[in-house]
C-alpha cells in the first residue's frame, strides 16, 4: 500500500498536536524499553520480548506523527508516511522490524534468539536517534 492508498483508505489523518499524548505515549515506550532491557532473555522468551520493543518503538513513531498533526490507524502507513515526512527515517528496516513483528503476532513465526537479540537492539536504536530528533520539547516534559 502507497502512501496515497493510506489517505484514500482513510488511514491517516490530520490530528492535532496532543501533547499529554505525545508524552504518554513516551512514558509508555520507555516503560516497555526498561522492561525489555533488564528482562532475561532466552530462546524461549525472546520473540515475544522483540513484540515487546516493536511496540516501544511504534509508540515513538506515532508520537512523532502526532506532532507533526497526523493520525495513523496502519504500522504500514505509519512507515510510508514518515518515510515521506522525514528525511532519516530508515522506512526500509522498519519494514523488516514491522514484518517481523506481524510473523511472530499473526503467524505464529519464532524468532531466533540471536537475531532476537540483534532485532531488539536494532529497534531501540532507531527509536533513540528519532526520539532526540524529533521528540526534543516532549522528552522535557516527561
Amino acid at each position: 500500500m502507497d502512501l496515497n492508498e493510506c489517505y484514500k483508505k482513510n488511514l491517516i489523518k490530520k490530528a492535532r498536536v496532543d501533547s499529554e499524548r505525545i508524552i504518554s505515549l513516551i512514558e509508555m515506550s520507555d516503560s516497555k524499553k526498561i522492561t525489555v532491557k533488564t528482562a532475561n532473555l532466552n530462546e524461549v522468551n525472546i520473540s515475544a520480548y522483540v513484540s515487546m520493543a516493536y511496540s516501544s518503538l511504534l509508540e515513538i513513531l506515532e508520537s512523532i506523527s502526532l506532532s507533526k498533526g497526523y493520525s495513523i490507524s496502519s504500522h504500514l502507513c505509519l512507515g510510508e508516511l514518515l518515510r515521506d515526512i522525514l528525511e532519516d527515517f530508515d522506512y526500509h528496516q522498519f519494514d523488516r522490524m514491522r514484518y517481523a513483528r506481524n510473523g511472530i503476532e499473526y503467524y505464529g513465526t519464532k524468532i531466533e534468539f540471536k537475531q532476537g537479540k540483534e532485532l531488539i537492539e536494532k529497534m531501540f536504536d532507531m527509536r533513540e536517534i528519532l526520539m532526540k530528533k524529533y521528540l526534543k520539547e516532549f522528552l522535557i516534559k516527561s
